[in-house]
């Protein structure tokens, strides 16, 4: 037979199908069939709907996290929990103008400083909305320094030092710094074992939202669970961002149907009070409040032995800790050089019995570290842990000093402050009135 055209010989298609010719509405409907199976399967995933939209809200989830957009949002414009670091910011930024000082550390420097202007001013301070130190101001225009010198106590309990670090990068840059940061440190803001990392503190989930932490994550992920965190929000905008983002898409809301709307949160910066109760407990609080925190004048404060804290906080070493910590000692100290900020630590007083917690050895690792950075000129140092000058009766507890020790600190940190040609020339204070007042503390200026 002659093949004529594109015909095709029959034995080809024996030879392909085995069989006979197919038929072309046949191989129509198989593929039909073949597709209806396809609709079938997809309409058999259970809950299919909530698969598409968890697909795609994983596609926008990850693309968000790839361009990470800049919602140009303010931090303070964010529905965030009143905190000891809420507080404190709020009242910085309405500062008229920066403090001449910022009064910084953990605890140990921030109850004392409180409890001082209670007595000094003989009057109830709460110690929620008194952010200044009105002892420290009057002490040094005693020495020479001129008046309306404005001291702001800035110190937070429990602060690490990469707490230090977060708070002076975010708010103490431009016009908003001040002339001098007055650190009080020691050992447990290194090493406390209560701590994981960097990222663990309240300190930091508040600054964290000021997006200026780029240059340190390096040092927020130096435990497992930390770099988990970290990834997970690298990948994870909208997790990461939830609070940048409720605040972004509620403002044009807001603007045009107040009332309609009026359950989606607001600023608590502006906000009156808070729901939350606070327990009256000024170190252990994540919510305090207006009010939950008066400290009446000349207030017998009786003895506390919080050994069994100390225990748990200086439990190892903590070498990593120490080492990361001081890496953001050196970071703080570079940010406050680069804005013409003079920095003097102050090593705190403590009692005998809780320099015997201590890890064998870590303190001394600590002072040489202090010490060292000192003679290389970058803080001045005053070392007022010295048992002749504080005794027993000058704490209300193994470190905290009392309103009598904390008087007695201040008084040795102005004089000490007068002494120090650096600081005379930023704070402009005429005369040097320290040398006596101060016998038997160590000064490197």
């Amino acid at each position: 037979m002659v093949n004529v055209g594109n015909e095709e010989p029959n034995h080809l298609y024996n030879y392909r199908s085995g069989g006979e010719k197919p038929h072309p509405i046949c191989e129509s409907e198989k593929m039909s069939e073949r597709t209806q199976d396809k609709k079938s399967w997809l309409s058999a995933i259970p809950g299919r709907p909530i698969v598409c939209a968890l697909i795609a809200f994983a596609g926008i989830n990850i693309t968000l996290s790839v361009i990470k957009p800049n919602l140009r949002v303010k931090p303070t414009e964010l529905p965030v929990r009143l905190s000891w670091e809420w507080w404190r910011t709020k009242s910085y930024l309405a500062e008229p103008k920066a403090p001449d000082v910022v009064v910084m550390g953990s605890s140990l420097m921030m109850i004392p400083t409180s409890l001082i202007d209670a007595d000094f001013l003989n009057k109830n301070i709460d110690a929620v909305k008194h952010p200044h130190s009105v002892f420290l101001e009057k002490k040094l225009q005693e020495v020479g320094a001129p008046e309306g010198i404005s001291c702001f106590n800035f110190a937070l309990p429990g602060a690490m030092v990469s707490d230090q670090y977060f708070t002076e990068h975010s708010l103490f840059n431009g016009e908003r710094a001040p002339k001098v940061i007055l650190l009080g440190l020691t050992l447990r803001d290194f090493i406390d074992n209560g701590v994981d990392s960097a990222t663990s503190t309240p300190t930091y989930q508040f600054f964290r939202h000021f997006d200026k932490t780029n240059d340190v994550q390096h040092l927020l992920t130096v435990s497992p669970q930390a770099a988990a965190e970290a990834f997970y929000n690298n990948i994870n905008y909208l997790s990461d961002k939830r609070l940048e983002l409720q605040t972004y898409f509620s403002k044009p809301l807001n603007e045009a149907g107040k009332s309609a709307l009026s359950g989606i949160p607001v600023s608590n910066f502006d906000a009156k009070g808070t729901d939350e109760k606070s327990d009256g407990n000024i170190l252990g609080n994540a919510t305090v409040a207006e009010g939950n925190f008066v400290l009446p004048p000349h207030q017998v404060i009786p003895w506390k032995d919080n050994t069994r804290e100390y225990k748990k906080r200086f439990a190892s070493p903590n070498e990593k800790l120490f080492q990361n910590q001081i890496a953001f000692l050196d970071r703080l100290l570079a940010d406050a050089k680069a804005n013409n900020v003079k920095v003097v630590v102050a090593n705190m007083p403590l009692t005998e019995k809780n320099m015997s917690l201590m890890p064998k050895g870590m303190y001394e690792k600590y002072m040489i570290e202090m010490n060292a950075r000192a003679q290389r000129g970058e803080f001045s140092f005053i070392d007022l842990n010295s048992h002749w000058v504080f005794h027993d009766s000058d704490f209300q507890d193994t470190a905290h000093l009392n309103a009598e020790g904390g008087a007695k600190f201040m008084d040795m940190v102005a004089k000490s402050l007068s002494m120090n040609r650096k600081v005379r020339q930023a704070l402009a204070i005429n005369g040097d009135y320290g040398a006596e007042a101060t016998a038997g503390i160590n000064h490197t200026f």
